[in-house]
């Protein structure tokens, strides 16, 4: 059967298991979508915004470990890729973002659509790989080095240019299937003398502590670090995109969520150790300049070297796979106590993070306290422990990742890098697509929700189990408390109109509800929980408090 380039590379992403495409249609996007309608393998997943589409690659990157797969049509449709692009890469997501471009005859031309998409792309704040293909012959070995660059070390976003011309032309190439040596790139351990020195400098710490990040989200790692955490005792804090890997059974040694504003118990504990244990530490995460002031001990346990400094200069680093090198550090520890001290530290530390979530004896009649709100959400996901929590950009997102806890590794999807809004929404999109049996719960602000608040048709279209809960205080809060705290009480640029969300939502044919009580919110959720359909949720918060989301009290020393 003859073939064109256009087939070469969907027979290369069959065959590497790629199971769905997001994509919104263009001219230059033809050839690729007539050949995704020649084969079935493909979900074809048509989007109401570019940059959303690149938002749902991104969340099936988070939470597969590998590249989800967005197209576009030249000139604006890939230049609507930058934002999710960045934000992948930041956030060590893969993605496989391929875009149509104008025949090569008309890229030296004045011609519609036609910027230098791959000269853009290629920044690598941006991408890890960007390129335009120049041959036909070429496409199934440039998606395989494509794809391998997007997984390969700290993961991220790559992108491919193809003139259509490229796509037209025949060929009689096949697709590549590379994904077995792609398994194989996380196989590599360090050696004996890498672990003894770690097992030495743990056995030796007085206050050891354990830094969980993002890199160490996955089942495989959870595992091994429970079995670490179970040997050891040693306490552990995790950045907000790290949440999950810690059961119930280890809420003796779970002092909470670190980063942003450095001020929650889990820095403290920070602060007060002698020996930091990094595992999978992305440094946008938690920046060591933060919580190394004082030079402390750090072992590193990483797939990657990550950025140097004179904060974060480890003392022993184990490169390779994270679960492997912690299993091998976890058999060879043959004794490992933590002190009294140590010991009481945690417990009043886990004490302050109580006290800091309680929900106030007194609160607003006709609006919702922030922590009345994560108090409705803990419940209903302590009863549905499956649930996958995604939040998008703003004062609900450091609420919650603050204080909600969720008990299973890429159950808690949030922006750690470039802080992005508007990922909220697609992502949860893409968590319902790959978890239909379980449901998605996705918050969002009035104001972050309203960047990709038009993928409600998407959600209603395919009919997704998302339950979406938007915090409605008409103001982008999370800028106008700090500008508040920065220019003396002063503010500008923050208000935004009241929108009917609602009314919105019911546009679109979801069922929504309008809640001002704790009472109405949980009856909300209890109702949203007994169906698979989707559900808008439009709370009235009371905001009030979220000036004081940045306060920081000078850390005890213990």
């Amino acid at each position: 059967m003859n073939k064109n380039g256009a087939d070469l590379i969907i027979d290369t992403l069959i065959k590497n298991g790629v199971e769905y495409v997001f994509q919104l249609p263009g001219g230059k996007l033809g050839p690729l979508l007539m050949a995704l309608k020649k084969r079935e393998e493909i979900k074809v997943v048509t989007v109401r915004h570019e940059q959303n589409a690149g938002f749902m690659a991104q969340g099936i990157g988070r939470m597969t470990g590998k590249p989800g797969v967005v197209m576009t049509t030249s000139g604006p449709g890939a230049l609507n890729l930058v934002t999710p692009l960045a934000t992948a890469t930041s956030d060590g997501d893969p993605v496989l973002a391929i875009a149509g471009q104008v025949p090569q005859a008309k890229l030296v031309s004045p011609y519609p659509q036609n910027p230098n998409i791959s000269g853009v792309m290629n920044d690598s704040t941006i991408t890890k790989y960007a390129k335009e293909i120049q041959h036909t012959d070429a496409l199934a070995d440039e998606v395989a080095n494509a794809y391998v660059s997007s997984i390969n070390g700290n993961p991220g976003a790559v992108f491919m240019d193809i003139p259509g011309n490229i796509l037209l032309a025949e060929t009689t190439k096949s697709g590549l299937a590379f994904s077995t040596l792609v398994n194989q790139l996380d196989n590599t351990i360090s050696d004996e003398a890498a672990i003894f020195s770690a097992v030495e400098k743990i056995k030796a710490a007085k206050r050891p502590v354990v830094i969980v990040g993002a890199r160490a989200a996955d089942d495989n790692a959870a595992a091994a670090i429970q079995a670490f955490i179970k040997k050891t005792g040693i306490p552990v804090v995790e950045t907000f995109e790290a949440t999950g890997l810690l059961t119930h059974e280890f809420s003796q040694n779970y002092v909470g969520r670190v980063g942003l504003f450095n001020n929650l118990p889990g820095d403290e504990l920070v602060f007060n150790s002698d020996l930091v244990i990094t595992l999978g530490l992305n440094l946008v995460e938690y920046w060591a300049s933060v919580w190394n002031t004082d030079n402390k001990r750090i072992i590193d346990i990483d797939t990657v070297v990550d950025h140097l400094d004179e904060t974060y200069l480890p003392d022993t680093i184990l490169l390779g796979n994270i679960a492997k090198n912690l299993k091998n550090i976890t058999n060879s520890i043959t004794d490992q106590a933590i002190t009294d001290e140590w010991k009481m530290v945690v417990h009043d530390l886990q004490e302050k993070l109580t006290a800091k979530k309680k929900v106030p004896s007194q609160t607003t009649e006709d609006a919702l306290h922030p922590l009345e709100i994560v108090d409705s959400l803990q419940k209903i996901i302590d009863a549905h422990p499956n649930t996958t929590v995604v939040m998008d950009g703003g004062s609900h997102e450091v609420w919650l990742g603050s204080y909600l806890k969720v008990y299973r590794p890429k159950h808690f999807l949030m922006s750690d890098g470039e802080q992005t809004l508007g990922v909220g929404l697609p992502w949860a999109i893409s968590a319902a697509l790959l978890r239909p049996e379980e449901k998605i719960l996705s918050s969002g602000g009035d104001g972050s929700f309203m960047f990709s608040s038009q993928e409600l048709a998407t959600v209603a279209h395919y009919n997704l189990n998302i339950v979406q809960v938007i915090w409605v205080d008409k103001e982008y809060n999370m800028v106008e408390f700090q500008q508040e705290l920065d220019y003396n009480g002063q503010k500008e640029g923050v208000d935004i109109d009241y929108i009917g969300y609602k009314e919105m939502a019911e546009s679109y044919g979801i069922k929504a509800v309008r809640v001002r009580s704790k009472e109405a919110l949980d009856a909300a959720l209890k109702e949203a929980y007994a169906t698979s359909e989707p559900r808008v949720i439009e709370m009235i918060e009371d905001n009030h408090e979220n000036i004081h989301l940045r306060d920081k009290e000078p850390f005890k020393k213990y």
